[in-house]
């Protein structure tokens, strides 16, 4: 299999930490002003250590369609193609406007391309490589002979899931479940592969539903559909929820176990493409297996980018040169649930 094109779209609003900040200023009206003056601390803390500086959101007048439209146009002009020859959709966004039916379905009739099969794959920061994966085994049974993934991730707009419930705050504490919302930028992302049975992929995957309770955005009514656990929706129905630090403090042994697992020599990897929720958590988990100076960072710049974390770092590189057709590259994402997934593949 081969990436034929990759395109990804920022917005045009640029937001520092100044500006995060400031947010939770004008949301957290009830605190104090010695609470406020802790948050604030907490919070300024948390972005320097993570790596965070600014991120990409929604300016006046920009749709996230739109943004798409321009990352598909990318993708397929890369590739040489037609979207009349695009055989299979799979949406990966976590933001989406509808459950039913499927996104890919409104991508297929909104872009030119109601031939093609469509589906969507939610699996949160994961989505992206999961689709990749289905993609890969897909080709194998012969019935595709191409596929385009695209996700559109754009959840900082007023009055959804994040926006501004996770920048009201009631008690300091609360910075601990709302902390990972300050670092979320927007992008959309297309990635058009055609089978190439030339280019084997390998991946590996694992899953830690235990840990299931610590990242979530639930629906009305979730209770009666798992068993309840105290950190699980912390903020309520449609609302945001991560406790950032437990996650990385748990999941970073998962995470630095599941790039072992790959076979290909680490002096073969030109560059490894993270899913960008730290800059610090991969720097550290790069250096536990030697691979530090390999990791290609946007989360500094571009905050974490959700299910286009992975597309968009590729699209970078491809864009300013620093990656070349046949070089071998390699994928480390760790996400919500929680799982983690590694993966390598000839460029």
């Amino acid at each position: 299999m081969r990436i034929a094109g990759v395109k990804a779209v920022m917005p045009s609003q640029v937001i520092d930490n100044r500006r995060i900040k400031a947010m939770v200023t004008e949301q957290s009206v009830d605190l104090t002003s010695e609470q406020l003056r802790d948050a604030l601390k907490r919070i300024g803390y948390y972005l320097i250590y993570s790596g965070s500086n600014k991120r990409h959101w929604l300016g006046d007048g920009e749709k996230p369609f739109d943004l798409l439209q321009q990352a598909i146009s990318g993708a397929l002009d890369q590739a040489g193609v037609r979207r009349s020859d695009v055989d299979l959709i799979i949406y990966t966004g976590v933001d989406r406007g509808f459950l039913e039916p499927a996104m890919a379905y409104m991508v297929g009739a909104a872009f030119g391309m109601p031939q093609a099969h469509c589906f969507d794959i939610v699996d949160a920061c994961m989505s992206w490589v999961r689709a990749i994966f289905v993609a890969y085994s897909m080709f194998g049974t012969g019935l595709y002979k191409n596929a385009l993934i695209v996700n559109c991730e754009f959840s900082m707009h007023p009055g959804g899931r994040v926006n501004p419930g996770c920048f009201h705050l009631d008690n300091v504490d609360e910075v601990e479940w709302n902390f990972p919302a300050y670092t979320v930028g927007e992008a959309a992302s297309a990635t058009f592969l055609v089978r190439d049975d030339s280019r084997p992929w390998e991946f590996h995957f694992s899953s830690q539903a235990d840990l299931s309770d610590l990242c979530s955005v639930p629906l009305e009514g979730f209770d009666r559909y798992c068993q309840p656990q105290p950190r699980l929706g912390r903020n309520g129905p449609n609302q945001f929820t991560a406790f950032g630090n437990d996650m990385f403090r748990l999941g970073k042994e998962h995470g630095i176990e599941i790039f072992t697992r790959l076979s290909i020599p680490h002096d073969e990897i030109k560059e490894i493409f993270p899913h960008a929720a730290s800059k610090r958590l991969w720097m550290d988990m790069g250096a536990a297996v030697g691979v530090e100076d390999k990791i290609r960072f946007i989360y500094p710049d571009y905050g974490n980018l959700v299910s286009a974390s992975v597309p968009a770092a590729i699209a970078m590189a491809q864009e300013e040169g620093t990656i070349q057709r046949g070089e071998t590259l390699a994928g480390w994402v760790g996400s919500a649930g929680m799982s983690f997934a590694s993966f390598s593949f000839q460029f």
